[in-house]
């Protein structure tokens, strides 16, 4: 998303970036439904009028907001599943994983409100769905060449076996984060449980 800048009435001048970094902020903190637009302009340090001249209203900042931390996340997808061709499948769990606990770790606003905000809703939802369904295609594609390679087609096994990594990973980053757990122990955890999983399969009795 390109950064534009903005000015308040004191004349100081706002990336993009900083304008919504205030809002997933205030989001997080305060949920959606209690969020005002004049509780990000105050984090923000700039005004009401700034805000919704640059960003618009309460919805349209959540969205953006949303679309924005959508878009980090799935670059680190990109990045981390460019490493996968030719893995043994117990390392495609780990490179399946680790976008997730990584972005929980370091971006926990933006994971909570990407995949557990209150405001589920129309695009919101939406917009979820789409990238819990691109993470799990891609998985899927990378599980696909990996047994073409060394193994037998899986069909749409290949699918049920990227979905479940997928949701184990964002329901131990949901647990782990809920009971301030410590992220890092959780991921090894997870990696160990599924790539253990995928190493005792019978890929010749599987469904295709």
């Amino acid at each position: 998303m390109p950064e534009h800048p903005s000015t308040s009435l004191s004349g100081r001048r706002f990336e993009e970036g900083h304008l919504l970094d205030a809002a997933r902020a205030v989001f997080h903190a305060e949920g959606y439904s209690a969020a005002q637009v004049a509780d990000i302009a105050r984090r923000a340090g700039t005004t009401k009028p700034t805000l919704y001249a640059r960003l618009g209203n309460k919805e349209q900042i959540y969205l953006l907001v949303v679309q924005r931390e959508a878009e980090v996340f799935n670059g680190w997808i990109a990045d981390a599943y460019e490493q996968g061709s030719g893995r043994r499948l117990s390392e495609l769990a780990r490179i399946g994983m680790d976008p997730l606990f990584r972005f929980a770790a370091e971006r926990v606003e933006g994971f909570d409100l990407l995949f557990r905000g209150e405001k589920t809703g129309d695009q919101q939802g939406a917009l979820r769905r789409e990238v819990v369904s691109g993470v799990t295609e891609q998985l899927t594609n990378l599980i696909k060449l990996r047994q073409k390679s060394f193994g037998p087609d899986l069909g749409t096994a290949a699918d049920a076996l990227a979905a479940a990594c997928v949701g184990v990973a964002l329901q131990v980053c949901e647990h782990t984060i809920d009971h301030s757990g410590d992220l890092e122990a959780a991921r090894q955890v997870a990696e160990r449980f599924v790539g253990n999983a995928f190493h005792n399969l019978d890929f010749e009795a599987l469904p295709r």
